[in-house]
């Protein structure tokens, strides 16, 4: 589709449908944990552009981007999630290496490592998890261990 729409030229038009995924915001809004690795960071970007942009839609509220990647090269993004950070006292940006260099100051280590430090006994929260099967299955378990229900868990696997 990426040449398809390169090869377009100024003013042509395409007919489209969608999106069709299920994977978006449910209400009500809570305090949320997103949870990513690798590319599974892109529906996050979209969503929490989307609730900082309107006080109403994040008054009272607290999000957590925890964001696993290898290598600090790797974070996808990473200029605009500090600037989000920066801007709204509410939403911390976490980016978690697993491969770190000896530079590196942030969390190290996986994302699921992270989560009980950031929800802590809390279970009137939502998860959003994308990413790879095995790193969504393990915080699935995680916050069911931990007494989250299954609904307040929403999460989209690409493996």
């Amino acid at each position: 589709m990426s040449n398809y729409l390169c090869d377009m030229s100024e003013g042509e038009e395409i007919t489209f449908q969608g999106p069709f995924g299920a994977f978006i915001l449910r209400p009500p809004l809570r305090d949320t944990v997103f949870i990513a690795t690798g590319t599974g960071i892109a529906p996050f970007r979209s969503m929490l552009h989307w609730l900082l942009a309107d006080a109403s839609r994040h008054q009272d509220r607290q999000f957590w981007l925890l964001f696993g990647v290898r290598y600090e090269q790797d974070i996808y993004y990473r200029e605009e999630f500090e600037r989000l950070a920066q801007e709204h006292s509410n939403f911390d940006f976490l980016p978690t290496l697993s491969r770190g260099g000896p530079e590196w100051k942030g969390l190290r280590g996986y994302v699921q490592e992270h989560v009980p430090g950031i929800v802590g006994d809390r279970s009137d929260m939502h998860a959003y998890i994308c990413g790879l099967d095995k790193m969504v299955s393990v915080n699935r378990g995680l916050l069911k261990s931990l007494g989250w229900d299954r609904k307040q868990i929403l999460y989209e696997k690409y493996d």
